[in-house]
């Protein structure tokens, strides 16, 4: 029996989504923690029942639950990119080198998450939609090592 070999992938933390958001779309309020811990554990489990490699369905499924999920006050489809991307530097890639900066990309994620919370899109779409825009993260800085520090490998 071959076996199958998995590479380690790293993923973002409740906490640290909170914080994410806290500092990108503004102080809105946790109101269900139990559902962001959700949302947060479901890429690992997609990847651990799946054996899912493929960081841009990870992260389309980090984002999906997030926007579905609905944990924060407001801005939760804001929330989803910003975890989105902050999941896909860890692993090397980024939607935006600084979120929300770039007018064309902001349209058309935002764009992309209103069709996923609407089930317009499937999370393959939105995975493909990451993929298209996503490029391979040139510098870490020390915000995405602190995030790799604190995130859980799996």
């Amino acid at each position: 029996m071959a076996s199958t070999s998995l590479r380690t992938i790293r993923f973002l933390k409740p906490r640290q989504i909170q914080q994410l958001v806290f500092i990108s779309v503004g102080d809105s309020s946790l109101l269900q923690p139990e559902l962001l811990e959700s949302a947060a554990n479901s890429p690992m489990n997609v990847k651990h029942y799946s054996q899912e490699q493929n960081i841009f369905r990870l992260a389309a499924n980090l984002s999906e639950k997030i926007a579905k999920n609905h944990p924060f006050q407001d801005g939760n489809k804001r929330a989803a990119m910003v975890a989105a991307d902050a999941f896909l530097k860890i692993n090397g890639y980024q939607l935006q080198e600084v979120p929300f900066k770039d007018v064309k990309t902001n349209d058309i994620l935002a764009r992309a998450h209103k069709a996923i919370v609407t089930n317009e899109w499937t999370t393959e779409q939105l995975a493909q939609c990451y993929e298209s825009i996503a490029t391979p993260v040139q510098t870490i800085g020390k915000e995405i090592e602190r995030l790799r520090a604190e995130a859980v490998e799996f």
